[in-house]
């Protein structure tokens, strides 16, 4: 039971820290403008950011955990949902599109988790 906690942090974690690091980035646009060094050192001082790349610290360490008990060839596929939840919560957070294209390649992939999960 840990071990599934411990993969669903994992991509809680992944998605957190992929939303925040956006965020931040729409935020310091315009540094951006003023060059990549500026840019890069306001992402790297700001709390947001910071957090988003402590969620990927943690997030190794939950994969970690999760991996010790769990084949990885199982528990990997379950890394594939980041590519699911990212992009929707990109859509609700950032006004983002999601083209049906897109929405049929999400489909997919739940489709694939889905039948990683009940293979075993």
């Amino acid at each position: 039971m840990v071990s599934y906690l411990m993969l669903l942090a994992v991509v809680l974690l992944t998605v957190y820290g992929q939303l925040v690091i956006k965020a931040g980035a729409i935020a310091h646009a315009a540094e951006a403008n003023s060059g990549k060094l500026p840019y890069l050192v306001a992402m790297f001082t700001d709390v947001g950011v910071l957090s988003g790349l402590m969620a990927a610290v943690a997030a190794s360490a939950c994969w970690m955990l999760a991996i010790e008990r769990l084949d990885v060839a199982y528990a990997y596929p379950f890394m594939a949902l980041c590519f699911v939840l990212v992009p929707v919560g990109a859509t609700f957070l950032f006004g983002e599109r999601l083209p049906p294209i897109q929405l049929l390649g999400i489909g997919l992939i739940i489709i694939g988790v889905t039948i990683n999960a009940l293979g075993r």
